[in-house]
């Protein structure tokens, strides 16, 4: 702070986080970008705020999300031949804003400037005094000297709402998933122990043979724990092949559940890494099939096991099995959890903004909805006959006409001109959708929106609830492929943004909604019309979200997203109809939220790192003496406690009280622990909450490891 400003400041005033000051500017829909982000210290003291803005170095705070991560000017554009630096004049505005983020309701924004005078010209540093009055904000801009560059008599602001400002941004929204090449580490030495687990079946134990001197090879679990019982070498790697095309989906899926609880459940391999191979199971390169369905649901699942056990597995997908072994060796040494290898190139997964189209789609003609009756399927209709003009809707539910509303939608829809036929159907049951379609003359598209939550951790999770998750949404997706084989019928399925980031506890999910992701990729190869969406979570009351917990919504916000408005949705899905990819992910980003421990597959998304230095349990540690240490773990615990479950702070969690009364459910336990281990260096165990129920408990647990294993 210049020392004109630190006269200037009350000595009451609060410092504003400049980070989070543009992290919850862009959550509301107002984003600015590295030119503009020129504030290098704000102060608020009641509504007046005091501010420090300056034209030379870095932007402040996080980086501009639609720029190229790890590139950031140095500075605004030149400011020679500006009487005052239009980057200048906006940070003070920006000043003015920060009593208005306190406030849910509404965003303001600069509207008008009056009584605007200029004192001195050619300013690269300001200080800025923001007092608010009867008629709007004055403003006093002075430099570093302590004298006048400018004053504005009155700022005024209008108040506008998000779903107003996203309106001009709505295709911004829209993702797609990148695969981007990856410099191959240096390939693990032979001192790495290696195996092979299961059958092979598509020659990885060939392409081992050829990149590794020795490896050892156990037909299942089974052997390799009667081996180790036996005293064999806990292997570094083990790897085993995922995929097997004869295999149903939901065979494929439920074999590798059982594989993963296996494996996490032992602890005699907790510091072994699981590399499942795949070929095809995902398309990293344009206009790619991806015929491996069953290796596809896979991926799903292990993206969410990723989420909830960091480190233990490794997912990659191979062009060429047998030519793919020095690749496997890179891909174990490198640190990204999904890798892709075509033609020896190490490719990563990352979710990027689509440039949005170059025009609005429409849909005529018929169009069925499987789903119809539910939230979104209502939603959907009206938007098909008040935006698109469709005149004949088939609305497919179990239902049918006897699902609540259905009559009063059909009839509010008639009012407006359309047919709507109210069809009792299970999509799943493939001979009751083909008799359903046999009645639908010639449709234009057929969107599938029907899907069942069904959310565990993969270390509770059982098949039948895998199933749950599996029947309306993948079973259903695969009937309308082999049904809709007209190349003039578009099949849109509605997917989950679960299936791309791995969502913790949410395995069933995301392992159905990356089947919908791999058909739309395989439809295309065989030239038919295929899109998927892979929807971020909708706002409202009435959709597959009710039922989540405050505690659910909580993680689904950390992991950078936020609820999409209806409006926001439905704009969305008439961008997305215009697209050429085969997958998109029309979401809400909270780019708040996109800061530490983000998933890699939205490393591209995150804000530029702002350089911040965030102290570990075990740096505070060593700061404190040793009567101090106990009360500082128990005060940490419950931080992150707070944190995992959403509550204000540590204080709404009492020392004495179980977690489990608290909120805590198994998905809750893994990222507790999961935090925990990162702060403390220390590997814990899945159980760790239940073995010790409270915070106190807990907190005399992880002291006693600290000071059995010192750093």
């Amino acid at each position: 702070m210049s020392t004109t400003q630190q006269h200037a400041l009350p000595e009451e005033a609060r410092q504003v986080d400049i980070d989070d000051f543009y992290g919850r500017l862009a959550d509301r829909g107002l984003r600015y970008g590295p030119a503009f982000r020129r504030l290098r210290g704000v102060w608020a003291h009641g509504d007046e705020v005091y501010a420090e803005a300056e034209l030379d170095g870095a932007p402040s705070g996080s980086g501009d999300p639609d720029d190229t991560p790890g590139t950031t000017p140095a500075a605004a554009p030149g400011g020679d031949g500006y009487l005052l630096h239009p980057a200048l004049l906006d940070a003070a505005l920006q000043a003015a804003l920060v009593p208005d983020l306190d406030r849910d309701d509404s965003t303001f924004l600069p509207y008008a400037l009056r009584g605007v005078r200029l004192h001195k010209a050619g300013a690269r540093a300001i200080n800025v005094h923001a007092v608010p009055g009867q008629d709007g904000t004055a403003l006093a801009l002075t430099g570093a000297d302590g004298e006048p560059v400018a004053t504005i008599g009155t700022l005024v602001r209008r108040a506008v709402t998000p779903d107003q400002l996203d309106a001009a941004a709505q295709r911004t929204r829209l993702l797609r998933l990148a695969w981007k090449a990856v410099e191959a580490p240096p390939s693990a030495t032979d001192q790495q122990h290696w195996a092979f687990l299961g059958t092979d079946h598509i020659g990885v134990t060939g392409a081992l043979k050829s990149a590794r001197s020795s490896f050892d090879s156990y037909p299942s679990l089974a052997a390799l724990d009667a081996a180790l019982r036996q005293g064999a070498t806990v292997p570094d790697v083990v790897v085993v092949s995922c995929t097997d095309q004869d295999a149903p989906v939901r065979s494929a899926a439920q074999r590798a559940l059982m594989l993963v609880q296996e494996w996490t459940a032992d602890p005699r391999l907790a510091s072994a890494r699981l590399l499942l191979v795949s070929t095809g199971a995902v398309a990293a390169r344009a206009r790619e099939d991806a015929p491996d369905l069953p290796g596809a649901a896979v991926w799903g699942l292990l993206r969410s096991a990723q989420s909830e056990h960091p480190g233990r597995f490794v997912l990659v997908d191979v062009d060429d099995a047998q030519d793919s072994g020095r690749a496997l060796v890179a891909a174990a040494a490198s640190e990204e959890p999904q890798l892709a290898v075509r033609n020896g190139t190490l490719l990563r997964p990352r979710l990027v903004r689509c440039p949005p189209p170059p025009r609005a789609a429409r849909l005529t003609g018929t169009v069925v909805i499987t789903g119809g009756t539910g939230a979104l399927g209502r939603l959907l209709a009206r938007h098909l006959v008040t935006r698109h003009q469709v005149r004949h809707l088939v609305l497919l539910s179990r239902r049918g006409p006897d699902a609540p509303g259905a009559a009063e939608l059909s009839d509010e829809l008639g009012a407006l001109g359309a047919r709507v036929d109210l069809v009792a159907c299970d999509a799943a049951d493939r001979q009751a959708l083909e008799r359903a379609l046999a009645d639908v003359p010639a449709p234009s598209a057929v969107i599938h929106t029907a899907g069942v939550l069904s959310d565990a951790a993969t270390d509770t999770l059982t098949p039948r609830r895998l199933d749950k998750a599996l029947r309306p949404k993948a079973d259903a997706a695969l009937h309308l492929h082999e049904l809709v084989r007209d190349p003039d019928c578009a099949l849109v399925l509605f997917s989950s943004v679960a299936g791309l980031v791995g969502n913790s506890g949410q395995g069933s999910y995301a392992a159905a909604n990356s089947v919908l992701d791999a058909l739309a990729y395989h439809r295309r190869a065989l030239g038919l019309r295929g899109l998927s969406l892979a929807w971020g979570l909708w706002d409202g009351d009435d959709g597959m979200g009710s039922g989540l917990t405050a505690a659910d919504l909580t993680r689904i916000k950390r992991t950078g997203f936020a609820p999409l408005g209806r409006e926001q949705g439905l704009a969305l899905f008439d961008a997305a109809l215009a697209g050429d990819e085969a997958v998109l992910a029309p979401v809400r980003l909270n780019e708040s939220a996109l800061t530490d421990d983000v998933p890699p597959v939205l490393a591209d998304l995150a804000p530029a790192a702002s350089g911040k230095h965030t102290d570990t349990l075990l740096t505070r540690l060593a700061e404190l003496p040793d009567a101090e240490r106990e009360q500082a773990v128990l005060e940490f615990v419950r931080a992150t406690a707070a944190a995992v479950l959403g509550y204000e702070g540590p204080d709404d969690i009492a020392p004495d009280r179980e977690f489990g009364a608290l909120g805590l459910d198994s998905i809750g336990n893994l990222d507790l622990s999961r935090r925990l281990s990162a702060a403390t260096g220390l590997r814990l165990p899945a159980t760790l909450v239940f073995d010790h129920p409270t915070p106190v408990d807990l907190t005399s647990h992880l002291r006693r490891l600290l000071q059995e294993n010192p750093s």
